[in-house]
This record gives structure tokens, C-alpha cells and sequence, in this order.
């Protein structure tokens, strides 16, 4: 349905700034089968966003608090007066708070994390526990006592679906949203563009040169002091350090100057229909603005937006989108960076998208062509876009362990929404 109104500076800035073209995404049909029920978030998973520490982030990021307030009360009348919502992943509780201000009957607001204790307390804060009913656990292992109107949720990762939880999104439409309900976000895209960063891809190829040169100084003290031979292990180093440098996305806040082309839109999604299947495991065939010797694409800037314009069977009031583009004001979740060895000089190529094997709730993502391909890891590790962390520790001479990961993203200095969504 098309909204009245865009609210949001981003939704007219990035749309007037930056032209998004949809290009050889791959079709899909309607389902003729139900999804299978998705993996749940692990144990680990959920632990990682317990304390209040964890979504300091989040609260922080005022393009993303704006996003959810303005659509919540802005389409109050149409989507939550007198209705009946489900707020998945409640974090401290602060969406079904909002629903319950908008004049929603009942809240039904699910956590699944030992965050949730405070959910309870801030709900009581507000005098909303005559409202909102919070539900402790797993979205897939709760009943509820009833159909809901709406289901409101801050599902998103890095690159829109890192961590995985938008499976408990769907899950959740599909067992408990009435026919014609609204979903909020509505719709959600991710979306890449070329990056022309020569300085960058030399900082890193520095950076590896150097922890070499200390593993091999290392290495020749072990030699003398121990008789030790380090030296065998000296090309499954390098490899190891190469990978972290190249093969794992670099999460941060890139800036502008370095977009160097038109983004491309790999994947767009009705949250009221898209199945599980249409979020992972999927290719799309882009073709991306031509490079030139002189500015050859040494990588691509991933991205994403969401849109709360309600596709249920009552139309928006206003419609609001949230952005993360490089161009748009700064978000808690940055960008994603995969850079190319060596750097790309031909414009088509195809994007590959699936979860990990060795946990669901990151991804491996895949870009080739006729000639050459090359696989990325997106995790948790939030670098910056100077490959400095934030947090956690960096070994010496080698990589750093990554933490503050969960960093950039929300939780962990960063994210932490994943059944927390705040």
C-alpha cells in the first residue's frame, strides 16, 4: 500500500542522493508450502544481550529511535488505537511501551534474554502493566493467548540479516498475525555499491606486511632461544591474517567520499508475504556502474533500509523508512565493506547470500563471475572503517579478537537487539 506521506529526511535524501536500481534480482513465486520452522537463537546468542550494558547502543542511535517513535505514533489511528500488538524481541521493552502510548488494548511484548527482568521494571515505570503482558523465552516456544493486530520489531544485523532473527519474525507472522495485520517494518531492502579506497586496501596490505615481519622476529627469537621452528608455521599465518583482512566483511562507518557508483538493490522483501527462503540462500545478478583503470572498484559497500508503511489491509497514515546509508545520517550499524582481491574492473557479477554452517546467526556471502569468485564471513566483529577496534583486545603483530562486535551493530557497544531489540 502507498503511504499518505514519507517522513525521515534519510527517505528523501538517500532516494535524491543516491539513485537505488534494481538489477537482475531473482524471481521468486508465491509459497505453496509453509516455511519449516527456523533455528532458534542459541543460548550464546541470547546471552550476549542480558545486561543493560548491551543496548546502551541502541538507545544511543537517534536515527533508529526517531524511525520506530514517528512510526508508531504517526500511524497511531490507523495501526494501533484499540488494537492488539506483539513485539518481538522487546529488549527493555521501549517499542511496546510506545504501542502501548499509541493506544494499543494489549501489548504482548516477547524476550527471550535475561534482559527481560528490566523489561518488566520499565514497563511498571510507565504505568503501562495493565497493558503490556511481557513473556519470557523464545518466540517458537510461547503461545499466546490470542491473534494480534501488529507485530512491531527491531529485527535487523549487519548487511539487514546477520543474527539471523528475522526468522523468528516470520515465525511469528505466520502463527500469530491476524489476516490483513500490519507488520512494522513493512519492507526491507539491502543494497551494494562500488567503493574506489586505494588508501584503505593499502593500510591493510601494511598491516599484514607488519604482523609478518613480527611473526618472522618472533619466530628467529624462538629459533635462538629454544630451538624452536616456528618458520613452518609461517604460510598458515599469513593465511589466517590475509582471511581476517580480506575475507571477513569490515563492519564501520564508511565514509561517503569513497562510494564511488549508483548502489544496486541485491534484495527486496515484503515483510506481509516474503518466506524464510527469500532471506537466505538466495543469488542475484547485478550489474554495477562501469570502473576505469584509473578508479577500479576495490570493493563493495553494503547497506540496507526498512520502511514502516504498513501492507496490511489498512494503509499508513505516514510512511517512515529507516536508513543505514553511507550517505544518510550515521546509524549504531554502520556499513558492511567486502574488498576485492584483486580489484574488480568488470561491472556484472553475481551476489550470493547464505547462512553459516558453523552458526546460523552469521553469514557467508559470495561474489563471482565467468572468471573468479571470492567468499566473505559476516559476523559479529565490528572494526570501523580504520580497521581499529573499538573494543576487545588486538594481539600484537595480528589480528584482533573482535570483540565489541556485537560492537558496532547495537549490543556490545553496538547492536544487542537480538531478542532485545530495545
Amino acid at each position: 500500500m502507498v503511504a499518505a506521506a514519507c517522513l525521515r529526511r534519510a527517505c528523501a535524501s538517500q532516494r535524491a542522493a543516491l539513485v537505488v536500481s534494481m538489477v537482475g534480482l531473482t524471481s521468486r513465486g508465491l509459497r505453496a508450502d509453509p516455511d519449516p520452522e527456523p533455528k532458534r537463537p542459541t543460548d550464546q546468542y541470547l546471552a550476549e544481550y542480558s545486561q543493560l550494558y548491551d543496548h546502551v547502543g541502541m538507545l544511543q542511535d537517534d536515527e533508529r529511535m526517531s524511525a520506530y517513535y514517528d512510526a508508531i505514533h504517526l500511524n497511531a489511528a490507523a495501526h494501533f488505537e484499540n488494537k492488539v500488538v506483539l513485539d518481538v524481541g522487546s529488549g527493555t521493552g521501549i517499542l511496546a511501551i510506545w504501542a502501548a502510548q499509541a493506544g494499543a488494548s494489549r501489548v504482548y511484548a516477547v524476550e527471550g534474554s535475561g534482559i527481560g527482568v528490566h523489561t518488566s521494571t520499565l514497563v511498571e515505570a510507565h504505568g503501562f502493566s495493565d497493558v503490556i503482558t511481557v513473556l519470557r523465552g523464545r518466540m517458537e516456544e510461547l503461545e499466546l493467548p490470542e491473534q494480534v493486530d501488529v507485530i512491531i520489531s527491531e529485527w535487523m544485523g549487519y548487511f539487514l540479516l546477520r543474527e539471523a532473527f528475522v526468522g523468528s519474525i516470520v515465525y511469528a507472522r505466520d502463527r500469530w498475525l491476524k489476516p490483513g495485520g500490519a507488520m512494522y517494518p513493512s519492507s526491507a531492502r539491502v543494497i551494494v555499491s562500488p567503493l574506489h579506497a586505494p588508501d584503505f586496501v593499502a593500510a591493510r596490505r601494511r598491516e599484514l606486511d607488519d604482523t609478518m615481519v613480527a611473526w618472522d622476529d618472533l619466530s628467529a627469537h624462538l629459533a635462538a632461544s629454544y630451538g624452536l621452528r616456528m618458520q613452518s608455521l609461517r604460510p598458515a599465518y599469513k593465511k589466517e591474517n590475509q582471511d581476517y583482512a580480506f575475507a571477513q566483511a569490515w563492519q564501520g562507518q564508511v565514509p561517503a567520499r569513497v562510494i564511488s557508483g549508483e548502489g544496486v538493490t541485491v534484495l527486496d522483501l515484503d515483510m506481509q508475504t516474503a518466506a524464510l527462503s527469500d532471506f537466505f540462500g538466495w543469488t542475484a545478478n547485478i550489474r554495477l556502474p562501469a570502473a576505469s583503470p584509473s578508479s577500479p572498484i576495490h570493493g563493495l559497500c553494503g547497506w540496507f533500509d526498512v520502511r514502516f508503511c504498513a501492507n496490511g489491509d489498512v494503509a499508513a497514515d505516514h510512511c517512515v523508512e529507516l536508513t543505514t546509508s553511507p550517505l544518510a545520517p550515521q546509524t549504531h550499524w554502520g556499513q558492511t565493506v567486502l574488498l576485492l582481491q584483486p580489484p574488480l574492473m568488470q561491472p556484472s557479477l553475481a551476489v550470493g547470500l547464505e547462512q553459516s554452517a558453523a552458526s546460523h546467526h552469521d553469514l557467508n556471502l559470495t561474489l563471482s563471475t565467468a572468471a573468479w569468485s571470492q567468499s566473505f564471513s559476516i559476523s559479529a566483529d565490528y572494526r570501523g572503517w580504520d580497521g581499529d577496534e573499538s573494543e576487545g583486545d588486538e594481539s600484537e603483530g595480528g589480528k584482533g579478537s573482535g570483540e565489541g562486535g556485537e560492537g558496532g551493530e547495537g549490543g556490545e557497544g553496538g547492536e544487542g537487539y537480538g531478542y532485545g531489540d530495545e
